[in-house]
């Protein structure tokens, strides 16, 4: 009996952890920036910083960028910025399309 309390109680605590996290992916998904498919488009440098300042994690914390890096995708040209969570140390990306920029 004490056996099947405790399954219980451990399936539950599964079940929770995994609704919260599938909860902060779908959210995490739906800000801009959050794909290279759906970028933050920029027409100057110094809007990235900006729109960097601007973000914050689930947790409350501030995003700290850790690195950047460049891709290009046919004619588009994007700016994939890491960024970590000073509070919880979580880790995101966010992708900008900077080809009005480099014109």
């Amino acid at each position: 009996m004490i056996g099947l309390v405790l399954t219980v109680a451990i399936v539950a605590a599964v079940i929770s952890v995994a609704v919260r996290r599938w909860q902060r992916r779908r959210l995490d998904a739906g800000r801009p920036g959050a794909t290279i498919h759906r970028p933050t488009v920029v027409s100057r440098f110094d809007e990235i910083d900006a729109a960097l300042q601007e973000q914050a994690c689930s947790c409350g914390g501030p995003y700290v960028a850790t690195g950047e890096t460049s891709r290009s995708i046919g004619d588009r040209r994007y700016r994939i910025v890491r960024m970590a969570c000073t509070e919880c140390e979580r880790a995101q990306f966010m992708y900008f399309d900077i080809t009005l920029a480099l014109q």
